[in-house]
């Protein structure tokens, strides 16, 4: 189904809550901005996510068009999850651990993922582990 269920919010909604109401597990959704730049419409669909029960979403800063032809919008990104309750886990343009922290810590998600950072650098996650250990003592 992929990103084709951005156009449609409420079908979406509609089968995130039933396999909520049916799974003893968290329910978690990943997103991306939109379809392109003329139908972003994360705000819409993370409201949906968020009353259908969802217990996370990751939103993915580009939209389903772009592929990688441009930067994540980490201003989105950290827009959606200032203004929603649900746990919001930030995607896109992850490369480093440094990267990483940056974005955790100055995009108001509760969370972050990388993916072409730990297809590249597999040992992101041990690096992020290891800094962040630095940091808290």
């Amino acid at each position: 189904m992929g990103s084709a269920m951005l156009r449609k919010p409420r079908a979406l909604a509609k089968m995130v809550a039933g396999i909520a109401a049916e799974s003893e597990l968290p329910v978690t959704v990943k997103i991306r901005l939109g379809e392109n730049d003329k139908k972003i419409n994360v705000d819409t669909v993370v409201s949906f996510l968020e009353r259908a029960g969802a217990a996370a979403v990751t939103v993915h800063g580009r939209t389903a068009e772009q592929r990688y032809k441009k930067a994540a919008d980490w201003d989105r990104v950290s827009n959606v999850a200032r203004s929603h309750s649900v746990p919001i886990i930030g995607n896109g343009d992850i490369l480093t651990h440094y990267e990483a922290h940056a974005r955790l810590a100055d995009s108001g998600c509760t969370a972050v993922m990388a993916g072409r950072g730990a297809l590249i650098k597999p040992w992101i996650f041990k690096e992020f582990k290891e800094v962040s250990r630095l940091v808290t003592g």
